[in-house]
C-alpha cells in the first residue's frame, strides 16, 4: 500500500503508455469513438502525473492557496486521499466509457470534466494563486480540450447523441464532481493523517502561505 501511495501516478503513466501502444496496434480495428475514449483515459493519467509528479506541486496549491492550511503537508488533502480520489476518477469514471462506448452519456461526463479542468486550472486556480500556470493546466489545454472537441464532433457528425444523453451526461458529471472531488476531500480529510506530502510536492506554494 505504501508503494501505491508513492507511485500510483507513475504507474498511471505506464498504463497510459501501454494503452497508446494498444491503440496504435489496433487502430484499424477499433472504432473512432473507442479510440477517442481510450485517449481520453490516457489524458487523465497524464493530467494526474502532471499534478502529483512533474512538476507535481498540486498538493501545495490545493492546501496552501485554496485552504490556507496550517498543516499543508497533510490537510485537507493528504497523500492517501489524493491516491483514492484520483484512482477512482481515472479507473472508474474515465475507464467505464471505454468499456461501454455505445452509452454516449457515460462518455460525455468525463469529456465535460476535461473542459471543466481548463476552467478550474486555467481561471479559478490561477486567479487564486496569482499565477499563469499550475500543475494540471498543460494536460487540460493540450489533451482534454482537443480530445473533447474530437469526441463531440464524432457523436454529432454520426448522430449518436440525443438530448437525453446531454442531460444525463451533464448530470452525471456534476454528481461525479460533487461526490468524488467535493465530498471525497471532506470525507477523507484528517488533520492528523500520517500520509503527508513531501516539501517537493508542496513546492513554492508552501513559501507563499504567509503572503496569502
Amino acid at each position: 500500500m505504501n508503494f501505491l501511495r508513492k507511485h500510483w501516478q507513475d504507474l498511471g503513466v505506464v498504463v497510459g503508455l501501454l494503452v497508446c501502444i494498444y491503440v496504435m496496434m489496433n487502430r484499424t480495428i477499433l472504432s473512432e469513438l473507442t479510440m477517442i475514449l481510450w485517449l481520453n483515459f490516457v489524458a487523465i493519467l497524464i493530467h494526474q502525473f502532471e499534478e502529483y509528479r512533474w512538476p507535481g506541486t498540486f498538493a501545495g496549491m490545493f492546501n496552501v492557496v485554496l485552504f490556507k492550511s496550517e498543516t499543508p503537508d497533510r490537510y485537507p488533502l493528504n497523500k492517501q486521499s489524493a491516491m483514492i480520489i484520483n484512482v477512482i476518477i481515472a479507473y472508474v469514471f474515465y475507464l467505464l466509457p471505454v468499456l461501454f462506448p455505445s452509452i454516449v452519456w457515460l462518455g460525455l461526463a468525463p469529456i465535460l470534466m476535461g473542459f471543466f479542468q481548463v476552467i478550474w486550472h486555467g481561471i479559478f486556480a490561477n486567479i487564486k494563486a496569482k499565477s499563469v500556470y499550475n500543475p494540471g493546466l498543460f494536460a487540460a489545454i493540450f489533451l482534454h480540450v482537443p480530445i473533447g472537441i474530437w469526441y463531440i464532433n464524432n457523436i454529432v457528425d454520426h448522430h449518436l447523441s440525443t438530448t437525453a444523453d446531454w442531460i444525463l451526461g451533464a448530470t452525471y458529471f456534476i454528481v461525479a464532481v460533487y461526490i468524488l472531488i467535493v465530498k471525497g476531500n471532506l470525507w477523507l480529510r484528517n488533520k492528523n493523517s500520517p500520509y503527508s506530502f513531501s516539501k517537493k510536492q508542496l513546492g513554492a506554494y508552501y513559501h507563499k502561505l504567509k503572503d496569502l
